[in-house]
């Protein structure tokens, strides 16, 4: 009972403190931590940016923002270079050139060191794709603009002037900034759809549209155009994976909010205003013989083309109503299997125990001291999550195959695939299953927990096919804990992207805790990996009988 009082009373701390800190999975510099410090709210130009894929952190009681969130949004071109991983920022007169993992930057051609040492970061949550980091008051700072923290409601504002900013005990710029002006038409409606090669983006507004801009293309095939007079309701961004459209993005300006649609091998597009006025309509082809030319529009705008890069926020949950991208399924019905991790990410990691370490794990476990967060791992073999997943994946094909059953994998040996490649591979095969296998973990050394879990999107589970990811999800639970007499830690709904990314239903499996000394002694055997392999063949059959081919 007093451990379940203190435990209530640090939950009542948290609930009452949740601008103060939070708890999010990250992985960053080669592994993954557990981030217990602040998140903030980021308003931009003093709109809320919401459902960011990941939101401001704090190191080094600085806050890291990412990039193109904040900065395309007020009108900064944003610029990231794989080869070198430098990350260029150019607003009005002033370019900022950084790199990860580096504290110099460089202002206008001259060296400057980042305050602190808190150099722009490659970070993703769990699961998800990452997102470049970089320090928004050294940048702000930088090129002009203004930032402020409000401790008190844990909200960042950057604003380039044209909205006010509240004042705080330090405030990072003394002007008085002057008054936004009155936006009263909204684009408050988002639309695409696809037909002959041809994707077709229409954004409606609440009133007539006065003046759009020329559209214009940037560096990064990013298309965008200026709706003059109006702000923005829709989400700041929405993924569309069609053809050559890739996503749409909003972001909001002094008279206008920019639509900037990200593609890729484009053709030929077109921009233009709806004959009635209340809707942009963008025409994109990645065929240079399709028919973009708009329907019939009003007279053509006369506004100035814009000089800057899209200004867009993006977010990562679709609001739009949207046509879904159109698939192709397999009269073969085939499932992807999916090896987590792989090649250079070796996923969890866990050590096997001597007799003598395991005596001492089993006297923790019953002890009343908490001392399982201080235990070192065990000084026997190391195993990788991605060779033990791939081993039971290579059962799983084949336990598959020998039921008739087309399997393809995402990967054979130790290689990596991207966490986008691997949905792609199946939504391209035309797959009507897909099942990922990982190993779970906990931040400590050695862990108690145990058991099988598993994950499927609320994004993706539709019921085109007859069957949804969460049924999936369900037989594949069942049938695991039925044939390893596993602790069955329940269905769980996820945002993972190898998931939500599926165009068919998907579930990923985690199959027992690698630091936990007896479930890793149990995976690291081939006929506890049998029985694992055995579980996820029954629970994909019995759903693959189901599904019915539209």
């Amino acid at each position: 009972m007093k451990k379940m009082a203190i435990t209530l009373f640090l939950l009542c701390c948290f609930l009452m403190n949740t601008v103060a800190s939070a708890s999010l999975l990250l992985e960053y510099d080669g592994g993954i931590h557990n981030y217990t410090g602040a998140v903030y709210d980021l308003k931009v130009n003093g709109k809320t940016l919401s459902d960011l894929p990941l939101e401001p952190i704090i190191f080094n009681d600085r806050a890291l923002v990412p990039v193109r969130e904040v900065f395309e949004a007020l009108g900064a071109e944003v610029d990231y270079e794989e080869t070198d991983k430098s990350i260029t920022i150019d607003y009005d007169d002033t370019t900022v050139r950084l790199r990860i993992g580096s504290v110099t930057a460089r202002v206008n051609g001259k060296n400057k060191t980042i305050p602190d040492k808190v150099a722009p970061r490659l970070i993703a949550k769990w699961g998800e794709s990452a997102k470049t980091m970089v320090p928004v008051r050294f940048i702000s700072e930088s090129v002009g603009l203004k930032v402020d923290f409000d401790e008190d409601e844990g909200i960042i504002s950057v604003s380039d002037g044209t909205t006010s900013v509240r004042p705080t005990a330090n405030p990072t710029a003394s002007p008085t900034a002057t008054p936004a002006p009155v936006l009263t038409n909204k684009l408050n409606k988002l639309k695409y759809d696809e037909e002959d090669g041809v994707v077709t983006v229409t954004v409606s507004a609440s009133d007539s549209i006065e003046k759009i801009s020329d559209a214009a293309v940037t560096s990064s095939n990013v298309l965008y155009v200026d709706v003059y007079g109006a702000s923005y309701t829709t989400d700041n961004k929405t993924e569309v994976n069609l053809g050559a459209v890739k996503a749409v993005r909003f972001g909001l300006h002094e008279e206008s909010t920019r639509i900037a649609v990200d593609t890729e091998n484009m053709k030929k597009y077109s921009v233009a205003l709806s004959a009635d006025r209340k809707s942009v309509v963008i025409k994109v082809a990645e065929d240079e013989e399709a028919d973009v030319e708009p329907d019939e529009t009003p007279a053509p705008t006369t506004s100035p083309k814009p000089t800057t890069s899209p200004s867009a926020s993006p977010s990562a949950s679709p609001s739009a109503t949207a046509t879904p991208k159109p698939i192709k399924y397999s009269e073969e019905k085939i499932v992807v299997i999916d090896a987590g991790h792989g090649g250079s990410d070796p996923g969890a990691i866990g050590y096997l125990m001597t007799d003598e370490e395991k005596e001492a794990y089993y006297a923790a476990l019953e002890s009343t001291e908490p001392i399982l967060s201080t235990m070192a791992p065990g000084t026997g073999k190391k195993h990788n999550e991605k060779d033990i997943v791939l081993s039971v994946a290579k059962k799983v094909k084949e336990n598959l195959e020998d039921n008739g059953v087309k399997v393809i994998m995402t990967r054979t040996g130790d290689t990596y695939p991207t966490l986008e490649s691997r949905p792609e591979l199946a939504n391209t095969k035309g797959a009507v299953l897909f099942v990922s296998i990982h190993a779970n973990s906990t931040n400590y050394d050695v862990t108690a927990a145990q058991g099988i879990e598993v994950y499927y999107s609320e994004q993706n589970n539709d019921d085109d096919l007859g069957v949804t990811s969460k049924q999936l999800s369900n037989a594949l639970l069942d049938s695991l804990t039925k044939f390893t007499n596993a602790k069955s830690r329940g269905v769980k709904t996820g945002n993972l992207l190898v998931n939500r990314k599926c165009l068919m239903p998907s579930s990923l499996i985690e199959i027992g805790f690698l630091n936990n000394p007896d479930e890793l002694e149990l995976m690291a055997s081939d006929s506890y990996q049998d029985k694992l392999a055995a579980g996820i063949t029954q629970g994909v059959l019995s759903i693959w009988k189901k599904v019915e081919l539209p």
